[in-house]
């Protein structure tokens, strides 16, 4: 469904290394145009969970100031990104009786309340749903069963639950920095929607997204999400063990693992020399050691391998590796580490290949690799919204700050003029 000309959303994506934004405008045909793009480094979020609340709302300022000034728009809503609180995911499948008659609009709407309705979500708090399969008399894979007709119409919900501390701490952060939260969109779900194209979903695939401090994953099936999960692993092991092993400050070890790392082993890299600035040490030639680079590359291999491997424990345990069928994309930052495809394949006995998102008008040849992913995906789900349900989420938020009193409505008015 079209939305207004001038439908402008913005994409905020708080990951464990940086904070990314994103402000595009949607044209009348769904078409997404990027205006603005801002990039923050952040130490405030730690295996996807907010640790450090001033860190992590600075962060957001800065990107979202940054993609404001580019974009010559400012933006109060926004599409967020968590890949913190445990996600968990339930398959709920019940059925409606529909009597002989052609299914309805208001069947489908009926079936899916009931659904909802019977998620079991204890003290979590229910982040997604998604209608992973209709049947109708009991025979699942129906497309459009409107206007189908049978005695009953089923339906198996996914419903993807997460803690509520963790979340509420991160929309707290997006509150602090004056922003309203339209919608929480899962990471691997968001990664999912930008890299994965369409036969790849119809098929089945598992959509790693490899981020700095933790790894999410996501199965798709007959275009519909049936299975994702967030690994509290990722880039930053690697370079903490960097770090640790050659003595060298964490940044210093992060340049090393970007640089000079790699998932393949040259014969040359015995023979190559590289240099480690040493941590604590004075600035000069003191302070510098050289050593092979096969020893960079070996350390790299032994934890690359540790985080696929329990890649691949999680997908066998999912119960949906075989619906993924033998196929799995990687993307986030780590995805660009240099012959990571083939090692991947090796490790996880399936056909593996780097995702990067899906180009979208305006969006600047640096945002454009795998470490982008789930930014670009927020955008992509945001159009894929009908233009009343996202304008009722915006409202729906508007009345929360408004509850809040003069206070809240202040802030709300000085992000909207200043």
């Amino acid at each position: 469904m079209a939305v207004n000309t001038e439908s402008l959303i913005a994409a905020i994506d708080v990951g464990s290394s940086k904070v990314a934004c994103l402000i595009a405008r949607i044209s009348p045909s769904n078409e997404i145009r990027v205006l603005g793009v801002g990039n923050r480094l952040c130490e405030g979020v730690a295996g996807g969970v907010v640790v450090d609340m001033e860190a992590v709302e600075l962060a957001i300022r800065a990107s979202v100031d940054q993609a404001e000034k580019m974009a010559g728009r400012t933006v109060s809503e926004v599409f967020l990104s968590f890949s913190g609180g445990e996600p968990k995911t339930h398959i709920v499948e019940t059925e409606i009786d529909i009597k002989g008659e052609a299914v309805t609009e208001a069947d489908v709407a009926k079936v899916i309340d009931k659904a909802k309705g019977m998620i079991d979500a204890g003290n979590e708090a229910v982040l997604h749903t998604f209608p992973a399969a209709l049947s109708v008399d009991g025979t699942f894979g129906v497309t459009s069963p409107i206007g189908m007709f049978g005695n009953s119409l089923g339906i198996a919900l996914l419903a993807v639950t997460v803690q509520k501390g963790p979340l509420k701490n991160l929309e707290a952060c997006i509150r602090r920095a004056h922003l309203n939260v339209v919608d929480v969109v899962l990471s691997p779900y968001a990664a999912g929607l930008s890299v994965l194209d369409e036969d790849e979903l119809k098929m089945g695939v598992a959509c790693v997204d490899m981020g700095g401090g933790t790894t999410g994953i996501s199965v798709f099936a007959r275009g519909a999400l049936v299975h994702s999960e967030v690994l509290p692993l990722g880039g930053g092991q690697i370079t903490d063990e960097v770090a640790r092993k050659f003595l060298t400050p964490f940044d210093q070890a992060e340049r090393l693992k970007t640089f000079m790392g790699s998932a393949i082993t040259d014969s040359a890299d015995a023979r190559l020399e590289i240099e480690v600035t040493q941590v604590g040490e004075a600035t000069g030639k003191e302070n510098i050691a050289r050593m092979p680079r096969s020893d960079l590359t070996d350390l790299v291999q032994k934890e690359l391998e540790l985080l696929f491997a329990t890649v691949g424990e999680h997908l066998d345990a999912s119960g949906f590796s075989g619906v993924a069928g033998r196929r799995v994309v990687l993307t986030g930052g780590v995805a660009q580490t240099e012959g990571i495809r083939d090692f991947a394949s090796q490790i996880l006995g399936r056909r593996v290949r780097v995702g990067t998102p899906k180009i979208i008008s305006g969006l600047p040849q640096a945002a454009q690799g795998p470490a982008f992913a789930t930014t670009v995906g927020l955008l992509l789900h945001a159009a894929s919204l009908p233009s009343e349900e996202r304008s009722l989420r915006e409202q729906a938020k508007l009345q929360e700050m408004q509850k809040k009193g003069l206070l809240g409505r202040l802030g709300l008015w000085m992000k909207e003029n200043f």
